[in-house]
């Protein structure tokens, strides 16, 4: 074995090990909260976006748009 082979071993054997104990001993990360997705949510205008589209694609698009009463 030569040196290069044998410190690709050790790297992946000490990269598993540190692998291992974050998995058991770790904290996960939080989940988002009511106000976090308030936070993310946002009106997308394609006016205040600067995008036009054509009567074409209005046309095939419409029926998503259009809310459910």
């Amino acid at each position: 074995m030569n040196y290069e082979t044998t410190r690709v071993k050790i790297s992946s054997f000490l990269g598993s090990l540190a692998g291992l104990f974050l998995s058991m001993f770790g904290k996960s990360a939080d989940k988002p909260t009511v106000e976090d997705l308030k936070r993310a949510e946002f009106k997308t205008s394609t006016q205040k976006l600067g995008i036009r589209f054509s009567e074409r694609i209005r046309d095939v698009f419409r029926f998503r748009w259009l809310k459910k009463l």
